[in-house]
C-alpha cells in the first residue's frame, strides 16, 4: 500500500511536500480494501506493483506471485490474448480503457470480470502510474446468455406459426422477420429490416398504414388494421396487421410482437358479397339497352322495364314476340332459326334485326344472348340484351353512299389521293396515283419494299406512319417520291383517319401534295441565310461563297475591305493571286488545287494591298454542296495580323530568355570548358616539340616527324570542335527548324559536361534507342534544355553520400510518333507539394539558382509542340523527362 498511498498524495498535491503517515493514510487502506472490486496498480510501462486484499483472496494467490506479469496466470486461456492486446492498445495510447475477462478464483472456478484502467499524470503531462479495478459482472453475463437462448427459442417459436411474424422495437424499428415473411415477399433480412418492409405494401394503403401504426407506437394500443401486401411474384394480397405491446414490470413497452395474416380470400368473398348486394333490378331496369331472361328451352322469363316501354307490351303479351309483330317480317325466320340454333347448341346466340317500336317504327337492334350453366355444364337460362344500333346502321349506309359519290369526286381531282385500312395498307388510290408512280394497284400495296420512296427518306417515313396506324394521331411528312420515269420530287404527304361513332379508326385517308418547287426554293434561301449566319459569327471577319471551278464569288463588305479591294469589283482568283505575298504564293496554289478537287480549305499567308501594308489572312472554307459535280464553297477569310505580331514577339521573348539562360550556363562550365579545350592543346604542344626534336636528329627522323605532325592536326581538330560546339551552343541565333539527331545531340551535350561531371563523381549511363527516328526543331535549344536536365540532376546529387552517384540518360521511342529523352538521378528529389511549382519562373531550389533554367526548358518544348513533366522516383532521386513529335509530324511555330 505504501507506493500507492505516496503516489496519489505526490499527485493531489503538488505543491505541497512529503507528509508523514496519518489517519488520512489509514482511511485510504481502508477505502481501498472496502470497494466493492478487484483493485490494483501498475508502473508507466504496464508492470503490476499492486493488488488489494479482495484480488489476493479471490485469486488465491499471493502479492509477489502476481507482480510485474505474474498476475496473467489467473486470467482464463482463451481470454489471455485479447485481453493483453487490449491492455497494449491501452498503454501505447495512454488513455483509459477497459476489456472484459474471465479471473478463476482461488476455489478453480472462472468469473466474468470487466476490468478497467486509468492513467495518473504528473504536472508535465507524463503517465507515472496506472490505476485499475475489475468488477464482477458474471451475472450479468450469464443474464445475457440466457436472454440469447431465450431470443433464439422466440425466433424458432416464430418461425413455426403458420403466419407471417414479426418484432419491433418500442419506437417501430423492425427488427426481426420469420422465415414465411421472407419466403412470402421474397426479401432479404438486409433488405426488410429497420422501415425498408414499406416497400412490399400497396402505394395505397402505405400512408393510412404508417399513420396508425404511429398512433398506436405512441398510445401503446394493440395493432389490428389491413393492407395489401406485394407477394415475392408481384401480385397483391390482403393481409391482417396485428401487434401487441410486451411490457416490463413497470409498464414500459420493451418490444412488439406481431403477426400478418392472409385475408384475401374472405376480402374477395366480401367483395362478392356487396356485389350482390345490390339490387339486381335496380341495375338491370336502368341498362341502356333492353334486358331479357329465357328458360332453358327459349321461353321468355323476364323483361326489363326498357323492354315493355319499347314494345309498348305487358310482359305476358311479348312471350308470344314471333305472333305479334316485335320482330321485322324480313328478318323474322332468320331471328326463328339463330334462336332455335343457340338454344339447341348452347352456343352463344348474336344477330342484328329491326325491332317495332310502340309507334309503330322498326329500329336496328344488335341482339347478344349468352347461357347460363349450372355445376354440370347444363345450360338451364339465357340472359339476353339487345342494343340499339340505328343510328350506326343509318350512318353506315350514309358513308357507304357518300363513299361512291366521295370516289367518283376523287378520281377527277387533279392530286394524289389514297385511302388505307386501319392497320395502314392500302386500300384505293385515284387515277392519278396509278399515273405519277406507273404501277398498279396491286403493286402500290408494296410500297415499303418497291423504291416508291427515296430510299433517304423511307425509315423515317415508315417510323411516323406506324407511329399514326397506333395512335390514330394525323400524319404529316415530306419525303421524296420516284415518278414513272424514275425521277424524284418532294410530296408534302398528310393522313387523317375517319373514326366510327365509338371512335374506332375505320378508314385512313391520304392526300399527297407536291411540293418540289418549294422545296428548291427553300434551298436556295438557306444558301443564302447560312452564308449569312456563318459570317455574322466571325469577329471582324469577311465571309464568302464561292463557285471555285466557275471562279464566281460572293464577298461580304468586310472582305472588301480587308482586300482593299473596289467594291464594285468582281471578284476572281486571279485578283487574289495578284495581292498574295511571294513567299506565300506556293503554299496558296497547293490548297488552292486540293480545292478543285473539292477538299476544304484552312490556310495563313501575307496579301500587299494597293497601300503596299502587309497583313496577315486566314482563310477557311468548306464545301456545302456540289452542282453539276462542281463543289460550292461557304467560308471565312480573318485579318490576322496582330496575332501573328504578337506571336513573333512572343518568340522573340522566348529567344532571348533562352539565351540569357543558357549564358547564365557557361560560367557553371567554365571549368569543364577548359579542360575539355586544354586536353587537345596539351597533344599539340606535346606533339609540336617532338616533332622538332625528330627533325633536329642527325640524320632527321622524317617518317616519325610525320606521324608526330597528324597527331598534332588532329588535337588542333579536337580542341576547334570543343570550340564549335560552345559557339553553336552560346550563340544568339534566330529559333531554327531542322532534322535533330536526338541521340548525337545528346552526346555532344555529354561531351562538354562530362569533365564536370567526374569531378562531382557522377556516374554517366548513357542509353540510347538504335532506332530512333530524327526530330524536327532547334538543335541548340533542344541541347540547351538537355543541359540543364543534366546540370540539374548532377546538383541534386552534390550531398549524396550513402550510395553511387548514378545518372541515367535514356532516348526511346514514345506513343504516338514521338520520340523521348530521360534523364534519371538518385539525389535529393523533390517533395509532391514543390512538383507543380518546378518549372514556375523564378522558382528555384538552389542557393545561386535564377530560377529560369526549368522554365526556359519547358517554354522550349512546349514551343516543340511537346511536353517536359517531372516525378520522383520510388526511391531516392528524381526523374525529369520530354518528349516531342518526330520530323514527319512536327509543326513548330
Amino acid at each position: 500500500m505504501k507506493p500507492l498511498r505516496t503516489q496519489a498524495s505526490h499527485i493531489e498535491h503538488p505543491d505541497r511536500g512529503e507528509r508523514a503517515p496519518s489517519t488520512d493514510q489509514s482511511a485510504l487502506d481502508l477505502i481501498v480494501s472496502a470497494i466493492p472490486g478487484l483493485v490494483w496498480s501498475a508502473r508507466p510501462d504496464g508492470s503490476a506493483e499492486f493488488f488489494n486484499q479482495q484480488y489476493l483472496t479471490f485469486v488465491g494467490l499471493p502479492l509477489d506471485q502476481l507482480q510485474g506479469s505474474g498476475w496473467t496466470v489467473a486470467v482464463h486461456p482463451e481470454d489471455l490474448g485479447a485481453l493483453l492486446a487490449t491492455w497494449q492498445s491501452i498503454l501505447a495510447a495512454g488513455t483509459a480503457g477497459e476489456a472484459e475477462a474471465r479471473l478463476r478464483r482461488s476455489d478453480g472456478e472462472y468469473r466474468w470480470f470487466l476490468c478497467r484502467a486509468t492513467p495518473v499524470r504528473d504536472q508535465s503531462g507524463s503517465i507515472v502510474k496506472w490505476f485499475g479495478i475489475n468488477t464482477d459482472i458474471e451475472d450479468r453475463k450469464r443474464a445475457e446468455q440466457a436472454l440469447a437462448a431465450s431470443q433464439g427459442s422466440l425466433e424458432v417459436f416464430m418461425d413455426m406459426i403458420p403466419s407471417l411474424g414479426w418484432s419491433a422495437r418500442p419506437d417501430g424499428y423492425v427488427d426481426f422477420f420469420n422465415q414465411r415473411w421472407f419466403d412470402y415477399t421474397g426479401m432479404t433480412a438486409d433488405q426488410a429490416q429497420c422501415w425498408g418492409w414499406r416497400s412490399v405494401v400497396h402505394p395505397d394503403d402505405l400512408k393510412g398504414l404508417v399513420e396508425y401504426g404511429q398512433s398506436c407506437l405512441a398510445s401503446g394500443k394493440p395493432i389490428e388494421t389491413e393492407a395489401r401486401m406485394r407477394r415475392f411474384d408481384g401480385a397483391y394480397r390482403w393481409f391482417l396487421f396485428r401487434a401487441n405491446p410486451l411490457r416490463d414490470e413497470s409498464g414500459k413497452i420493451v418490444k412488439w410482437y406481431g403477426i400478418n395474416i392472409d385475408v384475401e380470400d374472405r376480402k374477395r368473398g366480401e367483395d362478392a358479397l356487396r356485389a350482390r348486394e345490390v339490387s339486381w333490378r335496380q341495375i338491370v331496369d336502368n341498362i341502356p339497352g333492353l334486358v331479357a331472361t329465357m328458360g332453358a328451352t327459349g321461353e321468355v322469363e323476364f323483361l326489363n322495364r326498357q323492354t315493355l316501354e319499347y314494345f309498348g307490351k305487358t310482359a305476358e303479351e311479348l312471350k308470344n314476340w314471333s305472333l305479334i309483330g316485335a320482330v321485322h317480317p324480313d328478318d323474322l325466320p332468320r331471328v326463328i332459326e339463330a334462336r332455335k340454333n343457340a338454344v339447341e347448341t348452347g352456343q352463344v346466340y348474336g344477330i342484328e334485326h329491326r325491332c317495332q317500336r310502340a309507334d309503330g317504327v322498326y329500329r336496328w337492334f344488335q341482339v347478344r344472348g349468352l347461357p347460363v350453366r349450372d355445376t354440370a355444364g347444363r345450360t338451364n337460362a339465357w340472359y339476353l340484351l339487345l342494343t340499339d344500333i340505328h343510328d350506326r346502321k343509318r350512318i353506315e349506309e350514309e358513308l357507304r353512299q357518300s363513299e361512291e359519290t366521295a370516289r367518283s369526286m376523287v378520281d377527277s381531282i387533279d392530286g394524289l389521293i389514297m385511302t388505307a385500312t386501319p392497320q395502314g395498307e392500302v386500300e384505293s388510290v385515284n387515277d392519278q396515283v396509278l399515273d405519277y408512280f406507273g404501277k398498279s394497284l396491286e403493286e402500290l400495296k408494296d410500297w415499303r419494299t418497291n423504291n416508291a420512296i427515296h430510299p433517304d427518306d423511307l425509315s423515317r417515313a415508315l417510323a411516323l406512319w406506324a407511329h399514326s396506324v397506333e395512335t390514330g394521331e394525323p400524319y404529316q411528312f415530306e419525303q421524296r417520291l420516284r415518278r414513272a420515269d424514275s425521277a424524284y420530287r418532294w410530296f408534302r404527304v398528310s393522313g387523317r383517319s375517319l373514326r366510327d361513332a365509338q371512335g374506332q379508326v375505320v378508314r385512313w385517308y391520304v392526300l399527297l401534295t407536291d411540293i418540289d418547287e418549294r422545296k428548291r426554293a427553300e434551298l436556295e434561301l438557306r444558301r443564302a441565310y447560312d452564308s449569312f449566319t456563318d459570317g455574322q459569327r466571325l469577329s471582324h471577319t469577311g465571309n464568302f461563297t464561292a463557285d471555285i471551278v466557275a471562279d464566281e464569288h460572293i464577298w461580304s463588305a468586310e472582305l472588301y475591305r480587308i482586300f482593299e479591294f473596289d467594291p464594285a469589283a468582281k471578284i476572281t482568283v486571279q485578283m487574289v493571286r495578284d495581292v498574295i505575298h511571294p513567299e506565300d504564293l506556293p503554299s496558296f496554289e497547293a490548297h488552292f488545287a486540293r480545292s478543285l478537287g473539292g477538299a476544304d480549305f484552312d490556310l495563313v499567308y501575307r496579301i500587299v494591298t494597293r497601300s503596299g501594308k502587309v497583313k496577315y489572312v486566314r482563310s477557311i472554307g468548306r464545301v456545302t454542296e456540289r452542282v453539276e459535280g462542281r463543289p460550292l464553297f461557304i467560308g471565312a477569310i480573318q485579318d490576322v495580323t496582330e496575332s501573328k505580331i504578337a506571336e513573333e514577339a512572343l518568340n522573340r521573348a522566348r529567344s532571348e530568355l533562352a539565351h540569357v539562360a543558357r549564358v547564365a550556363t557557361l560560367n557553371a562550365l567554365t571549368a569543364s570548358i577548359a579542360h575539355e579545350v586544354n586536353q587537345p592543346l596539351s597533344g599539340v604542344v606535346t606533339n609540336a616539340s617532338t616533332c622538332l626534336r625528330f627533325l633536329d636528329s642527325d640524320p632527321p627522323d622524317v617518317d616519325s616527324a610525320r606521324e608526330t605532325a597528324r597527331r598534332t592536326i588532329r588535337d588542333g581538330n579536337r580542341a576547334s570542335a570543343v570550340v564549335t560546339r560552345l559557339r553553336a551552343l552560346f550563340s544568339k541565333n534566330q529559333f531554327t527548324l531542322e532534322p535533330v539527331d536526338l541521340n548525337e545531340a545528346t552526346r555532344e551535350v555529354i561531351a562538354l559536361l562530362l569533365s564536370d561531371l567526374q569531378r562531382n563523381r557522377v556516374v554517366l549511363r548513357p542509353e540510347f534507342a538504335d532506332d530512333l527516328p530524327p526530330a524536327t526543331g532547334d538543335r541548340v535549344q533542344l541541347q540547351q534544355v538537355i543541359l540543364n536536365l543534366l546540370r540539374n540532376a548532377s546538383d541534386a546529387m552534390n550531398t549524396v553520400e550513402d550510395h553511387p552517384r548514378e545518372l541515367v540518360i535514356r532516348t526511346e521511342r514514345d506513343a504516338g510518333d514521338q520520340v523521348r529523352l530521360i534523364v534519371k538521378d538518385v539525389g535529393v528529389g523533390f517533395p509532391p507539394e514543390v512538383g507543380n511549382k518546378l518549372f514556375k519562373a523564378f522558382h528555384t531550389t538552389k542557393k545561386d539558382g535564377m530560377g529560369i533554367g526549368l522554365s526556359v526548358s519547358r517554354s522550349i518544348i512546349e514551343a516543340h509542340h511537346g511536353h517536359l513533366w517531372a516525378t520522383s522516383n520510388d526511391g531516392p532521386g528524381a526523374t525529369f523527362s520530354f518528349s516531342i513529335p518526330c520530323e514527319t509530324d512536327t509543326k513548330v511555330h
